[in-house]
């Protein structure tokens, strides 16, 4: 099943030694857009992910032949970065482990027919944590249990999402939520009937979307549960344009 899988290996350590003389750019992260054997294939921007520890990104891709063609296409260019080969359905999946990252790649025909496929491709390794200034611990109130992090760098600017499960009543994990953001000269973003002060009778909620003068966002959720509350922090660098 995976005889054209298992001959696609780097030929010698000669071939090796002319990769490493070849310059930065061939040293350089492997850009599956720009390989030759990949030539006419329809490439996606790629969607990074910074999780705890990991670095994931996706790609999605467009191959002007069927699934088989274009596995073999793409174990070719790939190098040694797929070994292994499955199916399921009509689904064909590579994947492999390459320089301590794993790759993955999933090809289907396309729905519009024509003999052409449609695919994902991903990789995942360790990676270092970025962080873009923004501690959400900072605005968790004492006691808070972490539940979840995670990062991600679009064209619409970087993002980060981070939830925690406070105990205690609503009333009281609110407050404290409050006077933190408020302690870290966050702004609420006003309504437009808003726009010069709150509504009387209106009390500020911790809840809803804030602001910095840099332009940064972060929208807060808060969620009652039994006896605790689960506290959801979503902040960008700026806004999507």
């Amino acid at each position: 099943m995976n005889s054209f899988v298992s001959c696609m290996r780097p030929p010698s350590m000669l071939m090796a030694a002319l990769l490493l003389c070849a310059g930065s750019a061939a040293a350089g992260p492997w850009d599956p857009a720009r390989a030759e054997a990949l030539a006419g294939w329809s490439w996606a921007a790629p969607m990074v992910f910074d999780l705890p520890g990991a670095y994931l990104q996706v790609r999605r891709f467009r191959a002007p032949m069927a699934p088989a063609d274009a596995a073999r296409r793409l174990t070719r260019a790939g190098e040694s970065r797929f070994d292994r080969l499955q199916f399921s359905g009509a689904v064909l999946s590579l994947s492999g482990l390459h320089e301590g990252r794993h790759w993955l790649a999933q090809l289907r025909p396309a729905d519009d027919g024509g003999g052409s496929t449609v695919g994902l491709l991903s990789s995942l390794g360790p990676g270092p944590r970025r962080e873009a200034g923004f501690d959400p611990a900072a605005l968790a109130p004492p006691g808070a249990r972490p539940v979840l992090r995670a990062s991600s760098r679009m064209a619409g600017g970087a993002g980060s999402l981070a939830s925690y499960l406070c105990p205690g009543p609503y009333p009281r994990v609110a407050a404290a939520v409050l006077r933190a953001l408020r302690d870290w000269r966050w702004r609420p973003v006003a309504p437009a009937d808003e726009a010069f002060g709150p509504a009387a009778g209106r009390a500020l909620s911790a809840a809803g979307e804030w602001t910095q003068p840099d332009g940064a966002r972060l929208t807060v959720h808060l969620h009652p549960r039994a006896d605790a509350v689960a506290l959801t922090f979503w902040h960008r660098t700026k806004e999507s344009s």
